[in-house]
């Protein structure tokens, strides 16, 4: 469910979300709190946001607690900062141990021309406070408004006379693109992560055919100048670059590397596939060189033809078609939700260097007489920590994007990995690096100690540190872990999902039973560990 609640009256931005869950997540029901109740609905236990467990928005105009008995007389300093104080204490206090996703948004301020003479100052300070606050708390993310009203083309914000008769301060345009953004937001929460953006080189990079006007003779025009800077930030928040052009390759980098007005570099390209065969075979040889799904890819290119076929032969790439009138490239891309990115972790900043450590990786594996011989020579290093606020994100991240080495594919918040610590359990984050450099955060331990056992909840790893014998130092972790705390034995759940096969051969490995295709639990004594 998503549910709002609001210092004014959201009808149309509850209207619009609705609108756009019925096209893409019909099974998300959307419901709004009662009009005025902004403060009852975060300190009522019982009330619509606090027993929702899916995503709640709370959408302040710090205007409107300075308005005295619903109207839009101002009322005393004094009273707004009770209000905006019992406001924080909802959004924080109230909700510690959540196990939702709230977001929060901050509305722009009524014009200073506004019939009333409204505190400016204070709403103000009042807004950058709440913004604080939600910075500040993990279960807590800010809605980005700032820029909704230019991306939407919206001409008005505000509506001076539905504020006096209705408590409505903004035209129903601003609203509808307030509505856009949770929408946008919430999709981005609950989509597939896209980990990949394979860019097309002529007419999409620059203007023009470097294999017929050479190096000097494309253009780079402001706009594919601007693509080119929204993809170095979509590089820089984690998601790899490859290119994927029809042209002699020689052709392409000479683009690349003559000229000095390029935002990218060649370094910022992971992989390259530069020929003459079909796109398609060209992205499938790039997921295979990646190791990662077709699904995890988006292809953008501007020729009609090469989108088709990408859509045709691989329907999970997502494909982004750039127009060809550079004026109309930035608002193209702006509404492709595709790009949008929820959270963003340290872990996935790191991810383009990382897959340029995993090249040297597999030379080394070449090069290896067998497996065991290639893991010494990568001199692998592991450091198991305790989660703290700064990995929170991290953890609930592993959760809902790890599906092979998994005992049971239970999906954590970030709200409910911090309200499972705050309740007594125990986590532990994974980090691993070797003589190529780190992998970061890749794995995640959750569990609970009972009376004489270490009950585990999450024992996770990324894909991509499979067969590194991780799984085993994790075990070892929490068999000591038990040890220590007196406890004799560490339980193991395991649930079957259509692709944990790697965590049920695990645990049939340290077991020496046969895993069933159901719901188990399994008591391993921890002194064998």
């Amino acid at each position: 469910m998503i549910a709002l609640t609001g210092t004014f009256v959201l009808d149309t931005v509850t209207e619009t979300v609705s609108w756009w869950m019925s096209r893409l997540r019909p099974d998300v029901e959307v419901a709004q709190a009662p009009y005025g109740q902004v403060l009852e609905s975060l300190h009522d236990p019982a009330g619509l946001l606090r027993t929702n467990t899916g995503i709640n928005v709370v959408l302040v105009r710090p205007d409107d607690l300075m308005r005295t008995g619903g109207d839009r007389r101002v009322g005393d300093v004094e009273s707004a900062d009770r209000l905006l104080d019992l406001l924080v204490a909802g959004l924080t206090t109230e909700l510690h141990g959540t196990t939702a996703v709230w977001l929060v948004g901050v509305l722009p301020p009524a014009p200073a021309t506004a019939a009333q003479p409204l505190t400016r100052e204070w709403v103000d300070a009042a807004a950058t406070r709440i913004a604080g606050v939600v910075a500040d708390t993990p279960w807590l993310h800010l809605l980005d408004l700032a820029a909704a009203a230019e991306r939407y083309d919206v001409a008005a914000l505000h509506d001076e006379y539905g504020d006096t008769i209705g408590h409505l301060p903004y035209t129903d345009e601003y609203l509808a693109a307030v509505g856009t953004v949770i929408a946008r937001t919430a999709e981005a929460l609950r989509a597939r992560p896209r980990k990949v953006v394979v860019l097309d080189c002529d007419n999409t990079l620059w203007r023009g055919v470097c294999g017929e006007d050479g190096p000097e003779g494309v253009v780079l025009t402001e706009q594919h100048l601007w693509l080119q800077r929204f993809m170095a930030a979509q590089r820089a928040n984690g998601r790899l670059l490859c290119l994927c052009s029809r042209n002699n390759e020689a052709d392409v980098l000479a683009v690349f590397t003559e000229r000095p007005d390029m935002v990218l570099r060649i370094d910022d390209v992971t992989a390259r596939r530069i020929g003459w065969g079909p796109k398609p075979a060209a992205i499938a040889e790039l997921a295979a060189e990646l190791g990662l799904a077709v699904d995890s890819f988006v292809f953008v290119d501007d020729d009609p033809v090469e989108c088709g076929m990408v859509r045709a032969e691989l329907p999970g790439v997502a494909v982004v078609q750039v127009p060809r009138e550079p004026e109309l490239i930035r608002s193209a891309i702006e509404h492709e939700w595709v790009f949008d990115q929820f959270v963003v972790t340290e872990d996935d900043r790191l991810r383009a260097d990382r897959y340029a450590a995993e090249s040297r990786r597999r030379t080394t594996a070449a090069a290896s007489a067998d497996h065991a011989e290639f893991l010494r020579r990568c001199r692998i290093e592991v450091a198991i920590e305790p989660v703290v606020e700064s990995t929170v994100d991290r953890v609930a991240q592993l959760t809902a994007r790890t599906t092979q080495f998994t005992l049971t594919g239970e999906q954590f918040t970030a709200g409910r990995v911090s309200a499972f610590l705050a309740g007594g359990g125990l986590g532990w984050t994974v980090r691993m690096h070797d003589r190529f450099g780190d992998y970061g955060i890749v794995g995640a331990l959750l569990a609970e100690p009972a009376e004489d056992a270490l009950d585990v909840r999450v024992l996770l790893m990324s894909c991509r540190v499979l067969n590194r014998e991780l799984e085993h130092r994790m075990l070892e972790f929490l068999a000591a872990h038990a040890r220590s705390a007196g406890r004799t034995s560490v339980r193991l759940p395991f649930r079957p999902t259509e692709r944990n096969t790697p965590a049920r051969l695990f645990l049939a490995s340290v077991t020496g039973a046969d895993v069933p295709a159901e719901d188990a639990t399994f008591r391993l004594p921890a002194k064998d560990f």
